[in-house]
């Protein structure tokens, strides 16, 4: 499924603006969600979904700091699923734009089913 071992999980990240403040990114169970989207909403195969996520950057290579965890979680899971399947536009080709009602359903069992942190990004300040 996935080839690199650097996707890991409890990044730890402080923001230098804001010393007290830090966000930790569960990186590997972010990868893991998008890839069981592209799979079950963008409806490719495992096969599909294991070439675009092992031949993305942003899912190869952890974030290195603060803003960079931030920016990945700026979108849903959904969102970087369908983007990453169809292309930016993938609500004009019948996929729904945001997250479907049985959405938050699927991603529970998905991330129980798959042992995954529940929270990707997880703020402190």
């Amino acid at each position: 499924m996935f080839e690199n071992n650097r996707l890991i999980d409890n990044l730890v990240f402080l923001n230098e603006s804001s010393k007290n403040e830090s966000v930790i990114m569960n990186f590997y169970s972010w990868v893991h969600i998008i890839y069981g989207v592209i799979i079950f909403y963008g409806r490719k195969s495992e096969e599909e979904a294991s070439y675009i996520i092992n031949n993305t950057p942003m899912f190869t290579t952890p974030p290195k700091n603060f803003m960079e965890a931030c920016m990945l979680g700026h979108e849903d899971e959904y969102y970087w699923g369908m983007v990453m399947s169809h292309g930016d536009r993938y609500f004009e080709k019948g996929f729904p734009r945001t997250a479907p009602n049985d959405y938050f359903e699927w991603e529970d069992s998905y991330i129980k089913d798959h042992n995954l942190e529940r929270n990707t990004l997880v703020f402190n300040d």
